[in-house]
């Protein structure tokens, strides 16, 4: 029994000594052979992404519309900081806290959902909780839920949980408190903050946002585990509440949009161009990210970083806009609009209900756009915080009235009927067609003429029918050309037509037997014909599409596509690189305008502005002569809409203007918006 007992006790001292030896050599290997190699113990990696930044807008002139502001968040890192003893990780709160108090930031951070009232130990229930159906309870259920807790949600079994978890009741080797009720009172502010965020894995903590460099020097210097900064490009507005419309918001990218961005190679937190030039010119505008590799030791300290990718910056886009002619347009507006509502005198029939409009100033050779603005606007700047009150105002200011604005042209319209009826062979320069007040050709329809302008009547060319905007004129030649060849021309000048404007807009309505019989199920009568040669019936046009249907008259019946985008250049030296420049326009249609028409047209409009005492007063300072076409277009208001085109100088225009003013009253009225514009691109001072 012995000698066996003896070979047991010699086979498990074998059996220790093999497994010290198999100990031993890889201990040496791994301190002496292994010192070459990577292998650290202990060691974390992480790749994080570096924000590129995203390109910057100018307008024609090289004025910066929309930069870059650098922002820095202070971070709480999930990784690190889950890794810490509860102690040290309540003092690096606590230290994060003195930090910005200490540096006067304290308000940069705010406890966002924080469901109880009062201060340790006296909470009770914020008021929100009272309601079930509330967001807040909500969330305050899922916290409940996530961190386990059972039964009745009561303020005194989640304080609890925060005292018990963290340890804020530890006292130290004397006895005293390791944290007084404020220093708790915070701390559990905090955590619940975090648990409300879902600070995890894969969310970190956002303790404070857009902090300043004292502290970050500050903060630095305390050499706390569990933080870092993140650093933000976000976008900034050189010209708060100006060109808002055009300009467009960035913003993340939404579930739905996601295949899409993700087949273009976008990280899923990437910010991208969410409307206007900021998503017309997303292509341009964006960067590419890169990527930094980050090592730290166990406890939280980095140890190495590496450059994986560097991030590109995105190109500079130059866009058509003349900054100063925007800032005229929509001030030129806001004028105006108070303009009309002081003469109204309180009556809605004289335009007291006038609270909108949109204004387009564009160069008819190029159909470039030199100022597109929309009224009532708002600031890019403040979008985000005031975005609630701007979708509830009634006044709808979120609107591109411009570009999404829909209104019967009225008047506006003779020129481009004279237009058809010149190229059709029915009238010519020197024809003469008969007013009599009232059009009689049918007998159960006779619409009136004009309620201005009487001295007009008996027969009359086309250049007085536009100057006096006689509708009997235009029934008649309505009536002679038919619906299907005045329509013909009409849509080569642009109506009901694409504009082709990079930041979309509406296609507006041709009035028409096709439109009528698909939309209301309705026959097209002959009445309807006289009505669409005025510019009423179902015809709708935007203000950018009036712009580019005098543009079109104006340059001799050539229609391009509208365009804000100018040129693009690459960022980064003192000469920047060119990527595009808009060097050849994209034409739409086209259309012959011999000298005769075009001078038929424009002596009318000519003669429209000298003999009407509002328009002819409001531009009488320019020094070139402009022509005009006033617009008074019913509606479903108390009071019309007011419209007005405009080209100057008129015999050889170099910049077109449209106005409308929603319930304006007189096509007039908005003769003094154009002035302002006007005024602004030959130089007048007012």
């Amino acid at each position: 029994m012995k000698r066996q007992y003896v070979w047991r006790y010699l086979a498990v001292a074998a059996l220790f000594c093999l497994i010290s030896v198999i100990y031993l050599g890889r201990l040496f290997y791994l301190q002496i052979a292994g010192r070459g190699l990577d292998y650290e113990l202990g060691v974390q990696t992480r790749t994080v992404t570096i924000q590129a930044a995203r390109g910057q807008i100018y307008d024609r002139n090289g004025r910066a519309l929309v930069e870059n502001r650098f922002s820095y968040d202070l971070m709480v890192v999930h990784e690190s900081f889950s890794a810490l003893p509860d102690k040290e990780a309540n003092r690096v709160l606590l230290t994060l806290l003195d930090a910005m108090q200490k540096t006067g930031e304290s308000e940069k951070w705010v406890e966002k959902y924080f469901p109880l009232d009062g201060a340790y130990p006296y909470y009770t229930w914020s008021e929100e909780m009272a309601d079930r159906d509330s967001i807040p309870y909500y969330r305050l259920a899922r916290v409940w839920k996530d961190l386990g807790l059972e039964g009745e949600i009561t303020v005194e079994t989640l304080v609890e949980h925060y005292l018990t978890e963290y340890g804020l009741r530890e006292k130290d080797a004397e006895g005293a408190r390791l944290y007084d009720d404020d220093e708790v009172d915070l701390l559990i502010r905090i955590r619940y903050d975090m648990d409300a965020k879902r600070f995890g894995v894969s969310e970190d903590y956002t303790l404070a946002e857009d902090v300043g460099l004292s502290l970050i020097a500050h903060v630095k210097e305390q050499n706390l585990k569990g933080t870092n900064f993140l650093m933000n490009a976000e976008r900034v507005y050189a010209y708060p509440g100006y060109a808002s419309h055009i300009l467009g918001q960035t913003g993340p990218i939404y579930s739905e949009e996601w295949e899409y961005y993700n087949e273009q190679g976008y990280l899923m937190n990437a910010t991208v161009g969410k409307s206007g030039c900021e998503y017309a010119f997303e292509s341009y505008l964006r960067g590419v990210d890169g990527k930094l590799r980050i090592q730290l030791d166990a406890a939280g300290n980095v140890i190495h970083t590496e450059v994986l990718q560097a991030p590109v910056p995105g190109n500079d886009v130059y866009l058509t806009i003349d900054i100063d002619l925007q800032i005229a347009a929509e001030d030129g507006l806001r004028e105006n609009v108070k303009f009309v509502t002081d003469r109204s005198a309180g009556y809605a029939m004289y335009g007291a209900g006038c609270d909108a409009g949109a204004a387009v100033a564009m160069d008819p050779e190029t159909f470039e756009v030199l100022a597109i603005a929309s009224y009532p606007t708002y600031d890019l700047n403040t979008y985000n915080l005031f975005y609630n009150e701007l979708a509830a105002d009634p006044a709808q200011p979120l609107i591109n009235r411009a570009i999404n604005g829909a209104y019967a042209p009225g008047s506006t319209i003779k020129p481009g009927v004279t237009v058809a009826g010149m190229l059709s062979g029915e009238i010519s320069r020197a024809s003469e067609l008969y007013c009599g007040g009232v059009y009689t050709r049918y007998a159960g329809y006779q619409p009136k003429c004009s309620t201005y302008g009487a001295s007009h009547r008996g027969y009359i060319t086309a250049k007085t029918a536009i100057a006096v905007s006689c509708n009997c004129f235009f029934y008649e030649l309505g009536y002679r050309m038919g619906i299907d060849t005045m329509n013909q021309y009409l849509t080569s000048l642009g109506f009901g037509e694409r504009t082709g404007l990079e930041i979309g807009g509406t296609d507006g309505i041709l009035a028409g037997p096709l439109y009528r019989q698909e939309i209301n199920g309705e026959e097209w009568q002959p009445g309807n014909t006289l009505q669409a040669a005025i510019g009423q019936s179902d015809h709708m046009a935007s203000p950018v599409q009036l712009a580019c249907y005098l543009s079109t008259i104006s340059n001799g019946g050539t229609r391009y596509s509208a365009h804000l985008l100018h040129s693009v250049y690459a960022p980064g030296s003192a000469a920047p690189t060119f990527v595009y420049r808009q060097s050849e326009e994209t034409v739409l249609s086209r259309l012959t305008l011999s000298e005769e028409v075009r001078a038929t047209v424009f002596a009318g409009m000519r003669e429209m502005v000298t003999s009407h005492a509002t328009a002819n007063r409001n531009l009488s300072s320019l020094p070139v002569a402009v022509g005009g076409k006033t617009g008074t277009a019913q509606t479903s208001e108390a009071c019309e809409n007011a419209l007005f085109v405009c080209a100057a100088p008129f015999d050889a225009p170099e910049i077109v203007v449209s106005v409308v003013l929603e319930q304006g009253y007189s096509g007039e009225y908005a003769s003094l918006t154009a002035a302002r514009i006007l005024e602004k691109y030959y130089g007048v001072e007012k």
